[in-house]
This record gives C-alpha cells, structure tokens and sequence, in this order.
C-alpha cells in the first residue's frame, strides 16, 4: 500500500509555509506546515498514519516523501522562474538622446522627483503655494526663468483646503481652476456601496487617473511625503521606500509631470545636508535634485532655499525670500545666495571655531592674498593643496571682490584684493573684516 499514498506539497510562502497533502486511493489529508520543521514533519507523519491507518514503519518512508515532494516543488518553481525571466537588453545606439525638459530651468525638472527639505514651520507649504501659483498662471519663476502654465495636483495632509490652502493660493494670485488637490480615493465595496479613504501612494492607479484628468498637469507636490507612503510602508527601509516612489517617478516620466517631495529633516547632526532627510536614503537618492530651506541664522525672517543634491544640472545657486503681508506671501529677493545647504547648516550647528566651508575659503584666500597679488593658476594649486574646492575658492573671491586681472599686458592672470581693501586686513571667523594698524613689516613691501 506504501507505494499507491502519494505526497504533494505546494511552493512556500514567506512564512516558509506549504500546503501538504497526503493522497491515498479517494482518502486525503492535508496540512499547512514549514516542511523544514522536523517537529512539524512528525506531527504530520503521525496524523497521515493515524488517517490511513498505517504501521508504525510508516515514519521512514513517509519522512523521505514530504521532503522529496517539498524539494521537486521548489525545483519546479525556480525552472518556471529561469523558463519565465528574460533579460530585457537595449541596445543604446537604438535610443535617442534627448534634452532634460524643465518646470524651472536647472532646479526643478519635469517628468523627475525633486525633493524639498526643511523643518517644520519654516515656510515649505508656503514656497509649494507660490510654485503652484506660478504654475497656474505662467508666471516666470523669481530667478527670471520661463515657468509653462499648466495644472498643478496637490497632495497635502497637514493644511485644511479651506482655511489655509486656498487662501495662500489667493494671496499669491493662483488661477485656482487650474488647481486640484488629491485627498481621498473612492472604492466600491462588493454591495455596490461607494466609500472614502484616505489617498496614498500605493493607490497608483488613482494618481494615473488624476493626471489624466487634468491633461496638461505640470507640478504634482506631495506634501509632507511621511503622510502619503502608506501604513505599511518603513519609512526608514530603503527598498520599501524605493517600493512606493520608484512607480510615482515612472508616473512623472510618462506624464511629463514634476514631482516635488516634501520631506521633514530629522534630529541628530551631520556633515551633510542631504543625510539630515528623515527616514531612508532612498528618498535622497531616487530624487534627481534636492533643496534645502531653512531660515537664515542671522535672520530669522529670512528664508533660504539652498541646493543639495543636483545630477542632472549644475550646481545653482540659492535664493532668499520672506513671508509677509496680510494674507501672508512670499517675496522672493533678487540676488542669489553664495551657499550651499551644507555651509547653511554648519553656520547654523556651528560651535567655537567651526565655520561654513565658504567662510574657511574666504579667510584663506583673505590671507594668502594678504602680502600681494598672486597668479591665479599658482593661488589654484595651492588652494588644492590646501583641500579648497575650486567652486567654494570662486565663491570665495565673489564674496571678497578679489580682482582678477593680467598682471601685465599679455601676461599670465592673478588674483588681487579689491582696491581700497589693505593687505593687512584680516577676514574674521564670523565673516567681519576689520582694518589692523600696519606693521613694520607690512609697510616694509610697499
């Protein structure tokens, strides 16, 4: 009889669990076990026997079965996985290079993830309110750039609609027809019964939907990104987040959409602004530029939006606004910010001697340039040396007016203090020059 019972075991799940079944003429038994389980295997053994009544040397045989069966199952499923699993392989001479399109030229590009990072409170609702505005009106962006009018999805969950969004949308002179705000998901239930539920962005086919909807969508923004990854979803865990917006990027690319992030910054410290996102990496690292907003230090009604991350575009520079008036609005200032999110947050964290790493470039170049000009291919090498960027060096000689100039007619170029600038002024560490009586040996040169 031994030869006519048959075993069948189902592929595992992630319990490590399989369906089990015993087979004997038109009898069956069958049982969910972890078939790597010895317990669980001779609990199984002993019912099968106990249903088929077998004998007591039923055990050996039985053993060798269930573990057979489970192993041919697991076999069978990876040939149909290697029988299924193609390389889908693209030849790149067959795909066409094109230009990135841009929502704000060289910050914000459409169809991509951009992500915007501040503190609670520091104005990111209000900046989102003013790009959509800008959107929804064609209005140029504060630098001056072209913006293309389209219609703006918002996804918000901290800001009532009525009370906080529209009129921020007013006072910055929004068409509000051409904005929509995405805040529940309809699902009919088997009874025909239509119910509400809150929006996420596992619902991707909801957000397909909107953006079909609104045809000529140009800005999505998720505001703040905490609210919308679902319950499910580990913030902290890269490849779950990786899970929730590596869809809504593909969403973006067919669409031609820009999504902007809003992200909360996390306690602790660092070196890096970018790794001062809360939650995973993944969100830093799938988004193609990241912006930094914080108030100014020596200003605290001064907002600065600063560059992090950018690989798509070089490096731009920061700009400042403020929130005021009644209704409040931005106002954006005219000149861009010599400084990055990381030398923001330095000046902001910084204790005793530590400074930005544009203050340490312009005290050093303020130094170096103290006895008198210098080539500029020497003063490069030398700053280089010194562990200096060449972008934080430029910066630096901005910040100080150094003039750059052929030392003479065809000549190689230097780097020189302004004129009416002493050479032995000296830069301080919060940023201040002050004028020293000369010396004897600073008048000896001269």
């Amino acid at each position: 009889m031994n030869e006519h019972l048959l075993i069948r075991c189902g592929p595992a799940d992630r319990a490590g669990k399989r369906l089990v079944i015993a087979v004997l003429g038109s009898g069956e038994y069958r049982d969910r076990l972890d078939t790597d389980d010895a317990y669980r295997r001779s609990k199984f053994r002993e019912r099968v026997i106990e249903r088929f009544t077998l004998g007591d040397d039923a055990h050996d045989w039985l053993e060798q079965r269930i573990i057979g069966a489970a192993d041919a199952e697991d076999e069978r499923d990876e040939g149909e996985l290697l029988a299924t699993s193609k390389p889908v392989l693209v030849t790149m001479a067959d795909v066409e290079a094109r230009s990135i399109d841009w929502l704000w030229p060289q910050r914000i590009a459409s169809g991509r993830l951009s992500l915007l990072v501040g503190r609670p409170g520091c104005g990111k609702s209000f900046l989102t309110c003013d790009m959509a505005s800008r959107v929804s009106t064609g209005t140029p962006w504060p630098d001056g750039t072209a913006c293309p009018r389209g219609s703006v999805i918002l996804i918000c969950a901290e800001d009532d609609p009525a009370d906080t969004v529209r009129p921020r949308l007013d006072a910055h002179r929004a068409d509000v027809n051409r904005v929509h705000m995405l805040r529940a998901v309809k699902r009919t239930d088997d009874d025909g019964r239509e119910t509400e539920v809150m929006f996420s962005l596992a619902d991707i086919e909801a957000l397909e939907s909107a953006l079909k909807q609104c045809k000529d969508c140009r800005l999505i923004v998720v505001d703040p990104i905490g609210s919308f990854l679902g319950g499910k979803t580990d913030a902290h865990r890269d490849n779950e987040v990786r899970s929730v917006l590596a869809p809504v990027a593909a969403l973006a690319e067919k669409y031609g959409a820009a999504v902007l992030v809003v992200c909360h910054t996390r306690k602790g410290a660092s070196s890096s602004a970018d790794d001062m996102t809360m939650g995973s990496r993944a969100f830093t690292g799938i988004a193609r530029s990241v912006w930094h907003l914080s108030r100014d230090s020596d200003d605290q009604g001064r907002r600065l939006l600063l560059p992090g991350k950018s690989n798509i575009a070089p490096e731009q520079g920061g700009m400042a606004f403020s929130i005021a008036g009644k209704p409040p609005a931005v106002f954006w200032e005219k000149d861009v910010v010599s400084m990055t999110a990381d030398d923001a947050m330095a000046r902001e964290n910084g204790t005793g001697g530590e400074t930005s790493s544009l203050d340490e470039a312009t005290r050093w170049l303020s130094e170096t340039l103290d006895s008198g000009p210098m080539p500029a291919k020497e003063l490069k090498e030398l700053a280089k040396g010194d562990g200096l960027s060449l972008r934080t060096l430029e910066r630096a000689k901005a910040k100080l007016g150094v003039v750059a100039c052929p030392e003479y007619f065809g000549g190689p170029w230097v780097w020189k203090l302004p004129e009416g600038v002493a050479h032995n002024d000296r830069f301080l560490q919060d940023g201040a020059r002050v004028r020293q009586p000369p010396t004897e040996s600073a008048n000896a040169g001269f």
